[in-house]
C-alpha cells in the first residue's frame, strides 16, 4: 500500500497544480454566488433556487473534474515518458493504476468539500444566519489555510484536511438556522459516490484510449447512466422493439448514476424516517464502490497487457 499511496500523493500534487482545475473551481464558485441573485428574482422560492442550483452545479462540475483528470493524468505519464521510468521499478502495474485512481478521487473529494462548504455558507446567508458567523467562517477558514500553508512542508497535503474542516464549519453555521443540514450532507456524499464511479469509468477507457476518446466515452456513459431508469422503462411502441430492447440492455450494463441524484425532496423524505437517509446513502455508496471496483479490475487487466515498448 505504500507504493500505491506514493503514486496517489504525486497524482494529487500534479492535479492540484493544473490551472484548468482552478478555472473550473472559480466558475463553479461564481455559479453558487449567482444563485443568490437568481433567488431574489423568484417568487417565494428563494431557498429552493439556492439549494437546487447549488447542488446541481456541484454535481455537474465534480463530474467534469473527474472526466478531465481521469482522461488526462494517465496519458500524461505516457506522453512525458515518466511511465517508462516507473514501471521497471518494483511496482506492479495495478498498483500504479490504483495510485492514479486514488489521487484522482482525493482531488475530487477536495473539490466537493470546498464547493459543499461554499454552498452551505451561501444557504446560511439566504437563511439569515447570524452575521458574526457568516463573516467569521470565511475569515477563519482563510486564516487557517494561510497558517497551514506557511507551516507545512508539503503544502498540497494541507488541502484535504482543510477542505473537510471548512465543510464542517459551514455545516455548523447552517445548523443554527431552520435548514436541515443532513439531507445536504447526504447529497454531497452521493455526489462523491458518483465521482468515484465516473473516475473508474474514465480510468478504464484511459487504460487503452486517447484523452479525447476517453472523455467522449466517459461523458456518454455518464449521460446514459443518469438516464438509466428512463431507458429501462422505454416501451416498444415508442421506439420499436429492437431499439427499445437495445436501450433497456444498455441501461442494465452501464452504472445507474440516477441513484446518486435522487433529488432534494427525496432526500428530505428519507431524512424524515429514522435512519432512512443513512440507509439510502450507505446502500448507494456501497453500490458505487462495488461498481468502481469491478471497473478497476477490468482496467488493471487491460493495462497489464498493454505494451509500452
Amino acid at each position: 500500500m505504500g507504493r500505491v499511496w506514493a503514486i496517489a500523493i504525486n497524482t494529487f500534487r500534479e492535479a492540484v497544480r493544473d490551472k484548468v482545475l482552478y478555472g473550473v473551481l472559480s466558475f463553479a464558485v461564481l455559479v453558487l454566488f449567482f444563485s443568490l441573485a437568481l433567488a431574489e428574482l423568484s417568487l417565494n422560492q428563494q431557498r429552493r433556487v439556492v439549494l437546487d442550483i447549488g447542488i446541481a452545479s456541484i454535481s455537474f462540475f465534480s463530474v467534469v473534474i473527474a472526466i478531465f483528470l481521469g482522461s488526462s493524468l494517465l496519458y500524461k505519464e505516457i506522453e512525458r515518458k515518466t511511465l517508462y521510468v516507473i514501471l521497471p521499478k518494483p511496482i506492479r502495474r495495478w498498483e500504479f493504476l490504483a495510485g492514479k485512481y486514488v489521487g484522482i478521487v482525493v482531488t475530487a473529494l477536495v473539490f466537493i468539500a470546498i464547493m459543499g462548504a461554499i454552498q452551505l455558507w451561501v444557504t446560511a446567508v439566504q437563511a439569515d444566519a447570524p452575521a458574526v458567523q457568516l463573516v467569521g467562517l470565511p475569515v477563519a477558514a482563510l486564516a487557517l489555510l494561510a497558517f497551514a500553508l506557511w507551516r507545512a512542508k508539503d503544502r498540497t497535503a494541507v488541502l484535504l484536511p482543510w477542505s473537510l474542516a471548512f465543510l464542517a464549519g459551514a455545516a455548523a453555521v447552517l445548523s443554527g438556522t431552520d435548514v436541515a443540514v443532513a439531507p445536504l450532507l447526504g447529497a454531497l456524499s452521493l455526489i462523491f459516490g458518483e465521482v468515484i464511479v465516473v473516475s473508474a469509468v474514465a480510468l478504464l477507457f484511459s487504460s487503452f484510449s486517447t484523452p479525447f476518446l476517453t472523455g467522449a466515452f466517459t461523458l456518454g456513459v455518464w449521460v446514459v447512466g443518469r438516464n438509466a431508469d428512463l431507458l429501462a422503462a422505454m416501451r416498444d411502441r415508442a421506439l420499436g422493439p429492437a431499439l427499445a430492447g437495445f436501450l433497456r440492455g444498455l441501461a442494465r450494463v452501464v452504472p445507474n448514476l440516477h441513484l446518486f441524484v435522487p433529488g432534494r425532496h427525496a432526500l428530505d423524505q428519507h431524512a424524515a424516517t429514522p435512519s432512512g437517509l443513512y440507509d439510502y446513502v450507505g446502500t448507494t455508496m456501497a453500490y458505487g464502490l462495488g461498481y468502481a471496483l469491478l471497473l478497476f479490475v477490468i482496467a488493471s487487466l487491460i493495462f497489464r497487457r498493454r505494451d509500452f515498448l
